[in-house]
């Protein structure tokens, strides 16, 4: 109820609207705004686009997430699926369902920055929440998660957006940690190669 409150209360053109916040029959409800439109996954599906509309697109969102995290939220599920883009073109920042909340002035009373408390949840402190394929390596490891974390799954998503494949890949999921973990990210297509280099090409994170 606090993290529904805390969005409800933080107004950005680039977040979903929160109307209402309450309890109901012992469960929290949230009433937010329709948007009609789609989310970027779809509209990648949709019709071949340009670099500069994907970066258009994300640019937006990462406005939305600036915002998020100036207020003290944490959205924990940064993903193509969770980021929606209107029929007006005005992209929104949506699913903040297991995004964790600290006061902007909680590091003053627990002497821990804001945003990377252990997290809490419905499932209880410490569970591990997020999709797997975007997830920070300190959100698998469940242990100083803030907005750092949701900047690392924008970046996935941000690249997947552009290349049409995610950075990191496994063939299981001990696999998919230890190519994140150790910053190794595939090439992009070779047809990428026209683009801006700072587009087009990646390094490790030794590089």
């Amino acid at each position: 109820l606090r993290e529904a409150q805390a969005l409800a209360r933080l107004s950005h053109p680039n977040i979903v609207t929160i109307h209402d916040v309450g309890v109901h029959a012992g469960q929290v409800f949230v009433a937010m705004e329709f948007v009609a439109g789609r989310t970027v996954r779809r509209w990648l599906d949709e019709a071949p686009r340009s670099w500069q509309e994907v970066l258009g697109v994300f640019v937006q969102a990462g406005r939305g997430l600036m915002a998020a995290h100036a207020a003290g939220l944490v959205h924990r599920d940064v993903k193509p699926d969770n980021l929606l883009v209107g029929d007006d073109d005005r992209v929104r920042v949506a699913d903040f369902g297991v995004a964790r909340f600290n006061a902007p002035d909680e590091s003053a009373v627990t002497g821990e920055p804001s945003g990377v408390r252990p997290l809490a949840t419905v499932a209880g402190r410490g569970a591990l929440v997020g999709t797997p394929v975007y997830m920070a390596p300190e959100q698998h490891d469940n242990e100083g998660v803030g907005p750092h974390s949701d900047q690392f799954s924008f970046c996935v998503a941000l690249y997947e957006a552009l290349h049409g494949l995610r950075p990191f890949v496994g063939d299981s999921s001990a696999d998919l940690v230890s190519a994140i973990r150790t910053g190794q990210p595939r090439r992009p297509p070779l047809e990428r190669r026209g683009w801006p280099v700072r587009i087009a090409e990646t390094r490790s994170a030794e590089e």
